[in-house]
């Protein structure tokens, strides 16, 4: 029941995070290269919680999981977009100081980093 409940949770996020993102157009996201650290965001199962992780080997061999980056200018960045980019960020050995690019975006609900 937890496992259904997470992965409704996630489904209902991922379609608001795509709802939210194609009601902006495109023309007001700016390239940029991010640096900071990437943040795993391992789902607990058994508890219904997700577990935030600094990963210091790649993270592939986990359970699907989504990402963050904080910045080192403090500012928390949703990452998002095509899979060959978000795979890269998980087969990556460091996930600490490490280099972003990709087209950033305000939201109402925060920053969006769009991987390259």
């Amino acid at each position: 029941m937890k496992k259904a409940t997470l992965v409704a949770f996630s489904t209902m996020f991922f379609v608001f995070a795509l709802a939210v993102s194609s009601s902006f157009g495109s023309e007001k996201a700016q390239e940029v290269t991010v640096e900071g650290n990437v943040i795993c965001l391992i789902p607990d199962y058994e508890k219904g919680t997700v577990n935030p992780v600094i990963a210091n080997e790649p993270c592939s061999g986990e359970a699907p999981h989504s990402h963050i980056l904080v910045g080192k200018d403090g500012k928390v960045y949703n990452l998002q977009g095509l899979q060959e980019g978000l795979m890269k960020i998980q087969a990556a050995p460091n996930h600490t100081g490490v280099k972003i690019a990709g087209k950033v975006e305000q939201t109402p609900g925060g920053w969006i980093l769009y991987v390259n």
